[in-house]
């Protein structure tokens, strides 16, 4: 097997597995705009509670979030000298797929403080800062094939 086949083969559970994540933050935008639409103005479903800790909280996880995925990013791609070639792409390929779900924490936050207090600009601003951590950690194969290059 080539290096190209291997490739291929690791990189793309990780590839739908980032589709699959993406997909998810296009069904919670769809969720909020029909509760938007079904109960307007939607207010939340947990009346008279003070949202200013919930929001807090909500963009606390997202700067913890991205403040971790900032510190272990370097530490989950390292490779091992040690490593074959197989043992390395399922380190990245692993890699890869937990930094996409740290990457999704923020929306389901955003998600959250919109359900409980009807905060939709919040929950924008978080999805899109889910998007943006997406994106970026989306596993591409020219920056595995330069990773694998040392």
């Amino acid at each position: 097997m080539d290096r190209q086949d291997e490739i291929r083969d690791f990189i793309r559970p990780a590839a739908l597995a980032g589709a699959a994540l993406a997909l998810s933050l296009a069904i919670y935008l769809a969720l909020v705009e029909i509760l938007r639409r079904l109960y307007e103005p939607f207010r939340g479903f947990v009346q008279g509670v003070d949202a200013q800790p919930l929001r807090y909280a909500a963009y606390g996880t997202a700067a913890a979030v991205i403040l971790l995925l900032l510190l272990l990013r370097p530490r989950l791609i390292r490779r091992r000298p040690a490593d074959d070639t197989p043992a390395a792409l399922r380190r990245l390929q692993s890699a890869s797929l937990v930094m996409l779900v740290l990457g999704e924490i923020p929306a389901v936050a955003g998600l959250a403080l919109f359900l409980v207090a009807g905060q939709n600009v919040d929950f924008y601003r978080l999805l899109f800062a889910s998007l943006l951590l997406t994106f970026i950690n989306f596993p591409r194969r020219a920056a595995w094939e330069e990773w694998l290059k040392g």
